[in-house]
């Protein structure tokens, strides 16, 4: 079918994710004149030779074109609303045959909000916004595409980004990025174990009994830092008369993650906080913290859940006592 007119184009290009290789252009009858005329018009810039890219394409697509390469690992979980950890690099991914990749590429800036992956349904996006990376040098990762179909011209499948994540990040993160995966239903059960079979078998250990169970990164990180410091955690706990909770620690604490940038909006950053209440209306204490204390003060919010617990359980024996006397 051929794209004549700029509609055509900017329609075209939007299921592209707003950058094409000539490749792909001709393969929808995308014409040489079509394209010129784009050109004169503005719609299309030209960033590299046979590359064009739309007005609404960001700053990291266009360093990655510079560079050589397809965004990937770290830096395609985030255009998937995969949990990536902290890293702010940009992650690319190029073929074991690339030539030469220009790990720091000079690209004009741009305003331009982060571009979503093109398999990432309107539905799923629900109001967040893609994460874009920091200044500095590129990170290179030389990567087999393990899923062809859902790779695009700029950016690498979701199967490709989590793989070269899991070699990446460091353990706990990597993790939560699968939990992430599975939860937004970006990978199910069986593309997990594709990948998981394209790694040494020493990243099987990043599949315990937690996993695809926490609703975000930081619920990951907060879980298995406390299982591994020896409680025990129930995740996502149906408790009568309060609803769904993220979890409870020793069946005698609650805990919800607390941070509106961690959630998918208001009604639930709400409604987080109305379980809360009423849990500590059952005499049910509730360890709320927040996203960027599990993030960056660890060591305080691992002291308030030892105390917490502390007092639960000692209360919980005090009460036993009274209710058999």
């Amino acid at each position: 079918m051929a794209h004549g007119s700029d509609s055509d184009l900017s329609t075209l290009f939007a299921a592209f994710g707003e950058v094409a290789h000539i490749r792909s252009l001709r393969r929808f009858g995308v014409t040489d004149a079509a394209i010129r005329a784009a050109e004169s018009s503005g719609a299309l810039s030209r960033p590299r030779a046979r590359w064009f890219a739309s007005r609404s394409a960001d700053r990291d697509q266009l360093r990655a074109i510079a560079a050589g390469g397809r965004i990937g690992c770290l830096s395609a979980l985030r255009r998937l609303g995969i949990w990536s950890g902290a890293d702010d690099a940009l992650h690319l991914s190029v073929p074991r045959s690339t030539p030469r990749v220009i790990r720091n590429p000079p690209v004009e800036s741009s305003e331009n909000a982060g571009v979503w992956h093109p398999i990432v349904p309107e539905a799923r996006r629900n109001g967040r916004s893609v994460r874009l990376a920091a200044d500095g040098p590129v990170r290179v990762h030389y990567t087999h595409e393990l899923q062809p179909a859902a790779a695009r011209d700029w950016v690498v499948s979701p199967m490709t980004a989590l793989a070269t994540a899991l070699r990446c990040l460091p353990a706990e993160h990597a993790s939560a990025a699968i939990d992430s995966a599975l939860h937004e239903r970006v990978l199910s059960r069986r593309d997990l174990d594709e990948v998981l079979a394209a790694l040494p078998s020493t990243a099987r250990v990043l599949v315990d009994e937690f996993t695809g169970i926490p609703e975000s990164g930081v619920e990951s990180l907060f879980i298995r830092r406390l299982a591994a410091a020896g409680y025990r955690i129930e995740a996502q706990v149906e408790v009568a008369g309060v609803g769904r909770v993220d979890g409870s620690i020793n069946g005698c604490v609650l805990f919800e993650i607390d941070g509106r940038a961690y959630h998918s909006g208001a009604q639930q950053f709400y409604g987080d906080r109305d379980r809360t209440l009423v849990s500590q209306s059952f005499g049910v204490p509730v360890v709320r913290p927040s996203a960027r204390h599990v993030i960056e003060d660890w060591p305080f919010v691992a002291a308030t859940v030892e105390r917490v617990v502390a007092d639960a359980e000692l209360l919980l024996k005090v009460r036993t006592r009274s209710a058999l006397r």
